[in-house]
């Protein structure tokens, strides 16, 4: 997420829990986000920020529907070392856009 931050992505959590519980999370590892919110409100975040790509990382079907009901793709978390393992040698960051 630092990586990321740095590179310029908004970044941020949209989650069942609510807001300061979140914030609470991101401060405890001292990383700076653009938003917190619940996942219900990634259409509001899609808004409110302009990008050439949204992307949502969940555990759930419930992540899954409000990610693609926002227009945002959705990768599962377990997903994230076969994304990893198919760049090989490639960066993270290149693979994003």
């Amino acid at each position: 997420m630092r990586q990321a931050k740095a590179r310029g992505y908004v970044i941020g959590s949209g989650s069942d829990r609510v807001r300061s519980d979140q914030q609470r999370l991101w401060d405890i590892h001292g990383i700076d986000v653009d938003f917190v919110g619940g996942k219900h409100h990634l259409d509001e975040v899609r808004n409110q920020f302009e990008a050439s790509r949204y992307i949502h990382i969940g555990d759930t079907d419930v992540d899954r529907y409000y990610a693609e009901a926002a227009g945002f793709e959705f990768l599962h978390v377990e997903e994230l070392d076969g994304v990893s393992s198919a760049l090989q040698g490639s960066d993270f960051f290149d693979w994003l856009g």
